[in-house]
């Protein structure tokens, strides 16, 4: 749990804290009894609250030449796609006016769906995400930013750096100046995280034996219906779920 000395209850079994923490993040994580949350507390190894439970058999990798999938438990918080990045508070900026307008951001929005997904790589990494363009989505993330760009301290250039790419075009720099990221705006796209960094021949093995697991979810989409609130106590890793909020409630 975030933090052991004083947790209180929030919504559904959700915890929080009024421990001092020093980042917050806001991620769409899934419904709890649904079919990807399901598989994510199984790939993981572990739910976003912190708790153990049994890893992601490793039955669907026999024969494939690796003996352990670097999902990287402890630099990702579990299965979830990012809105907002992981930012310190402003000063004069306290966790309770965050929460309080994650609230009220999360009533005044709809629901919105991915369409059906796809395993694809993002780099070096595995991910699902939406077949088709989801500007809904995008929208969304994008006011993310705009609500909660006054809570966020400027990004120091560790932060930076930590984005920071060759690659990068003169708007993404200029985004990654403003923001700390890159990929916010109209550089934003919607997909969860699966993996740690792998090379093409690994990528393309745990996509193999991934797709029979994902088919069905991938075939549904998922319905995006709440923003969960995460945060750190004393910078260390990973990030934990301090609430989820639905949205429209």
């Amino acid at each position: 749990m975030l933090n052991c000395a004083h947790i209180e209850s929030d919504q559904k079994g959700v915890t929080t804290s009024r421990s001092s923490v020093t980042r917050y993040a806001i991620y769409f994580t899934p419904q709890p009894g649904t079919a990807l949350a399901a598989f994510g507390r199984s790939w993981f190894g572990r739910a976003n609250d912190g708790a153990t439970l049994q890893a992601f058999s490793d039955s669907g990798f026999a024969g494939t030449g690796f003996a352990k999938v670097p999902s990287v438990p402890g630099r990702y918080t579990g299965l979830h796609a990012l809105f907002k990045a992981p930012f310190a508070l402003r000063d004069g900026m306290g966790v309770d006016a965050l929460k309080s307008r994650l609230v009220s951001f999360a009533t005044r929005r709809k629901p919105a769906e991915t369409g059906p997904l796809t395993l694809a790589r993002e780099g070096r990494f595995l991910v699902l995400r939406p077949v088709e363009p989801t500007p809904m989505l995008d929208w969304l993330a994008a006011q993310c930013v705009a609500a909660f760009e006054d809570f966020a301290a400027p990004p120091s250039e560790t932060e930076r750096a930590a984005h920071a790419s060759p690659n990068l075009s003169d708007y993404q720099r200029l985004l990654l100046e403003s923001f700390g990221d890159p990929h916010v705006l109209s550089e934003y796209r919607f997909y969860i995280t699966l993996t740690g960094p792998l090379d093409k021949t690994h990528l393309e093995r745990v996509t193999q034996a991934l797709w029979p697991v994902l088919e069905e979810i991938c075939a549904s989409g998922v319905t995006v219906d709440g923003l969960s609130l995460f945060g750190d106590c004393g910078g260390r890793a990973p990030l934990r779920l301090i609430g989820r909020y639905r949205l429209g409630a």
